[in-house]
């Protein structure tokens, strides 16, 4: 950018024998940023609407670090010519390190229309769209700068955690296979690779990639919470209990690692150890309705009547299209005596209930279908 401060600077009210000029560009050229600056400043004085004198005096602020003031000079030039990509391209630089990506967004856009081949604009915007989570976006940006780039991991790694994050599945896994060809141990991607797999509903592939993953680093955060997970929806609790305790061996605060073993234990009548996990559980997040719902069912058994009502309501309260507490709340109300409440508790289940069988009856037979008993 720097070599090719002379062409820049040529603009309409300034002489390319300007003496001021020269003297410019040969500080800036030279590295002497501040000096340049204020060379800069002196000739914007003297020539405040030319778009080259303030596309320069953004690029030795930003020499020296000082990007918001580099932006307002961009922005000053790209007003007086719009069609300035090079201070559009360096606009959308700033604003991407400050970590303003929402804001380097639309001059990466405007210099990609006026260079449409440089390389440079596309990663940027790609990272940019990556950095506003909008990945659906950032994708095509990313896989072209992946085409051109093959050996760059990290790249790989952004273009498929913005496929997964997009619900690109494929293209996620075709990445996650590249990065584990080059670096076959890398547990990041078995992990994610897992993730999009279990997405895709392929749960032994995802529980064989976490495997490999906990076998590779068995210290890493969350896989075996990832992977005791899998077994668990899966209904494998014998498997799925000893790695949320492995889990709860390396990481003693993961909430949810306390709350499926939790709910395990209660599964399998260790009714102590199961009150004592899920109270723990909430204390680090108390937002778990999963574990509200277990510690009713004990409250409950234990005939704590008014523990057992507030736990039900907050599960409620927390996902009401749940029927599950809906029903507990029902019986328990019941037991109170309270029969307008239990009928009402009853109605709701039995209508989510059969709302949840409407539903697959759609997907089965499709919009419109008409369903004969």
């Amino acid at each position: 950018m720097v070599a090719g401060l002379l062409l820049l600077c040529a603009g309409p009210l300034v002489i390319a024998q300007d003496v001021e000029l020269q003297h410019a560009i040969e500080l800036t050229q030279a590295g002497e940023f501040h000096e340049a600056e204020l060379a800069w400043r002196k000739l914007d004085t003297a020539h405040p609407k030319n778009a080259s004198i303030h596309a320069a005096l953004g690029l030795v602020l930003a020499q020296q670090g000082e990007l918001e003031q580099a932006a307002v000079e961009y922005r000053k030039a790209i007003a007086l010519d719009p069609h300035q990509a090079d201070a559009s391209m360096n606009l959308g630089l700033a604003e991407f390190k400050q970590g303003k990506f929402g804001a380097a967004i639309d001059p990466l856009l405007a210099a990609k229309k006026e260079k449409p081949d440089d390389p440079r604009t596309g990663i940027l915007l790609g990272m940019s769209y990556y950095g506003t989570r909008e990945y659906a976006k950032a994708v095509p940006y990313l896989q072209a700068a992946v085409n051109s780039d093959p050996a760059n991991l990290k790249m790989h790694s952004v273009l498929a955690e913005s496929c997964f994050f997009s619900r690109q599945y494929d293209c996620a896994m075709a990445e996650y296979k590249t990065i584990l060809t080059a670096d076959p141990n890398s547990v990041q991607a078995h992990m994610l690779m897992a993730q999009a797999l279990g997405e895709l509903n392929r749960a032994p592939e995802a529980i064989k990639e976490l495997e490999e993953a906990a076998r590779i680093a068995p210290d890493e955060p969350n896989v075996h919470f990832e992977l005791g997970y899998l077994y668990y929806v899966a209904h494998d609790y014998d498997h799925a209990g000893p790695q949320f305790e492995m889990e709860l061996q390396h990481n003693p605060e993961h909430a949810q690692a306390s709350a499926y073993l939790g709910d395990i234990r209660l599964r399998t009548n260790d009714t102590a150890g199961a009150e004592t996990l899920l109270t723990k559980a909430l204390k680090l997040q108390p937002d778990m309705r999963m574990v509200y719902l277990d510690l009713g069912k004990i409250y409950s058994d234990e005939k704590k009547n008014d523990e057992a009502l507030a736990a039900f309501l907050k599960a409620e309260s927390l996902d009401p299209s749940e029927p599950d507490a809906h029903y507990r709340l029902a019986r328990l109300y019941t037991t109170l005596g309270q029969k307008q409440k239990a009928e009402m508790e009853y109605a709701k289940t039995k209508a989510l209930h059969s709302k949840a069988a409407d539903s697959l009856i759609q997907k089965i037979s499709g919009p419109g279908a008409v369903v004969t008993p």
